[in-house]
Order: structure tokens, then C-alpha cells, then sequence
């Protein structure tokens, strides 16, 4: 899990406790939430000084997050700036006005990206995309 946390990025705190999350599922909660959501996501995440990094949320086979590109084609590709992803991950941001906006890019399947909210609600049941 520490391979996930970027220093100055606070957006892999987040997918670094995401990751947490996922490995406390139960089998039966993983099998869940993977039937609820059924994709695999890539975050393009740019940081304050300029530089992007990607992590990987796959909720389609194992029900896993990691940093990098991820063995399986991304079913949807979201970029954004660090600050953006953690208003959307804390439900401050929501994700239609984030798309609306320019904040929020997607590529792939857009209808699959308003799942997330599943995703992040699985650690911050606040959260609202």
C-alpha cells in the first residue's frame, strides 16, 4: 500500500486508503461490489508541480487498486488535477458539474464513471459523484 502513496499528491492518500478498504472486504463484499460496478478505472492525476500519475481501480476482476497502469484495458480513463480528485473522492466536488466544467475528463465509457460513486462510497460513504 505504501507504493500507492505519491509524497505531495494528497489524491493517493485517498487511493491508498481506497486500497485498504478493498483488502478488508470480505470475499462476499469484493463479489458485491464488483457485480455493482463491473469496470476498471485509471485515474490520470496531475499534481500541483505538473506531473501526472496514474493508478489503477479495478472493480471488474479482482477488486483491487494500484499505482500504474493495471494488467487490464481501463473500461474508463478520468483525468484531473490532485485538488479536483479529492473533492470528488470527499463528495465536495460533484462529478457531473466536474465534467461540465473541464475539471473532470473522461475517455472510454462515460455511463461506467457514474459508478464510482459505489467505489468511493465503499471508503467515505459521504461521497457523492
Amino acid at each position: 500500500m505504501s507504493d500507492i502513496i505519491v509524497p505531495g499528491l494528497k489524491s493517493s492518500e485517498l487511493i491508498a486508503e481506497l486500497s485498504k478498504a478493498f483488502e478488508q472486504f470480505s470475499p462476499e463484499e469484493r463479489a458485491k461490489l464488483i457485480k455493482q460496478v463491473n469496470g476498471v478505472f485509471q485515474f490520470v492525476i496531475k499534481g500541483k508541480d505538473g506531473k501526472e500519475e496514474i493508478f489503477t481501480v479495478d472493480v471488474k476482476k479482482e477488486g483491487k487498486v494500484m499505482r500504474g497502469k493495471g494488467p487490464q484495458k481501463a473500461d474508463a480513463i478520468l483525468s484531473l488535477k490532485d485538488d479536483d480528485f479529492v473533492a470528488l473522492a470527499t463528495g465536495k466536488l460533484n462529478g457531473q458539474k466536474a465534467y461540465m466544467s473541464g475539471k473532470l475528463k473522461i475517455k472510454g465509457q462515460i455511463m461506467l464513471a457514474m459508478k464510482l460513486d459505489n467505489v468511493f462510497k465503499s471508503v467515505n460513504p459521504t461521497a457523492k459523484l
